[in-house]
């Protein structure tokens, strides 16, 4: 036992990892730290480090960091990141420690062309910054524009004028329109897939602290969201979109400024589940969608679903209250789709002829799904 003691005591459990860039160590003005097994340094120091140049919104708490032909936006406290416009999923994302951002070491570095090395048993990072292809061949790279896409809403509530401002780059924008749509009716794929999670976020953060700041009650607080929602134009997807049916993912649907009845109410449950609301999407097969919130004891209409009740909420259209349905829809049979990540399978096949007269089926199934 005394021998285990000594060894357990004599690792530099918390020491702080060591990093060097190069072979050169580098200093922070807070220590690296270690979190689910990943090395966490402070933002700027790194990519000033690597040569990137950095952008901060401090609105929607997002960074955007550009290294040759390389551009890295991160957003506090989300694990999704953007790299050169496709999303990257973190196991620990970007947060605030000691008043300094901190950012995962091995993404960022490798996200902006270096190499990465750990060795455990001194706990040090080593960095190889290496040269982009471009900088080889031309020199210094020339830095992209990151174009970012600006939006304002405008909705009154509680006898009071409610603004909010959205900044998206607009290659995240661009991401969700060159998506495939799913082959499913299960709306909620477009809820529960991750990637704009920062976004959706950032706004029901706003909405949640003007709430609290307004000594919103939970119901008002719900209502103060479908308020903000149902201000947002209305308009058929054959007018918008040039299809007959075309459901939008959140953030498409805020930087458009419109949508039908499923993007508004793709729009709500995104948000509302973000603010831990129990929430469904409420589907009327050919007819129309809206949102179920979780309530209990509350006037007018509402959906049993596992035991709760779940209130009908309009999305299309301001005026329309919690519980209140239009009459076409009153005594309709409604389908129930939980918020939860779901697959959506799908397959391709070939099939040509073989030597000896057999044939070669070749099936691909994948998963469109969340």
């Amino acid at each position: 036992m005394l021998v285990l003691f000594l060894l357990v005591c004599a690792m530099p459990a918390s020491a702080a990892p060591r990093v060097l860039l190069d072979g050169q160590p580098l200093s922070f003005d807070v220590p690296p730290t270690i979190e689910q097994g990943r090395v966490l340094v402070p933002m700027r120091a790194i990519f000033q480090a690597l040569g990137a140049e950095l952008e901060w919104d401090g609105a929607t708490q997002t960074v955007t960091a550009t290294r040759g032909r390389t551009t890295v936006i991160l957003t506090i406290g989300s694990k999704t990141v953007f790299k050169n416009g496709s999303p990257v999923v973190l196991d620990v994302p970007a947060k605030i420690i000691n008043g300094r951002t901190v950012v995962p070491l091995r993404f960022v570095s490798e996200a902006l062309g270096a190499g990465v090395d750990w060795d455990a048993a001194t706990q040090t990072v080593t960095i190889f910054s290496g040269t982009s292809p471009a900088e080889e061949s031309q020199g210094v790279a020339p830095k992209p524009e990151t174009s970012l896409i600006e939006r304002e809403f405008a909705w009154d509530y509680g006898g009071k004028h409610w603004t909010w401002r959205l900044v998206v780059p607009e290659e995240a924008y661009t991401y969700y329109t060159n998506l495939k749509r799913p082959p499913t009716d299960d709306y909620s794929v477009y809820v529960t897939d991750p990637a704009d999670d920062a976004f959706i976020s950032c706004l029901a953060a706003r909405l949640k602290e003007t709430a609290v700041r307004e000594k919103y009650s939970p119901k008002q607080t719900v209502e103060f969201v479908v308020t903000f929602v149902q201000n947002i134009k209305y308009a058929h997807d054959n007018v918008s979109k040039g299809v007959e049916e075309y459901p939008g993912y959140p953030l498409e649907t805020l930087v458009d400024q419109e949508g039908d009845c499923e993007d508004h109410s793709i729009l709500l449950a995104s948000v509302l589940k973000e603010m831990d609301y129990g929430v469904v999407l409420i589907c009327i097969p050919g007819e129309h969608m809206a949102v179920g919130v979780k309530g209990k004891d509350l006037p007018g209409a509402y959906y049993e679903y596992e035991g709760a009740r779940y209130y009908y909420v309009e999305t299309t259209a301001t005026g329309w209250s919690i519980g209140k349905i239009p009459d076409e829809y009153l005594r309709a049979k409604a389908r129930i789709f939980p918020l939860v990540p779901r697959s959506v399978l799908t397959h391709k096949w070939t099939l040509k002829g073989a030597a000896g007269g057999w044939l070669e089926l070749k099936v691909e199934v994948s998963n469109d799904g969340t």
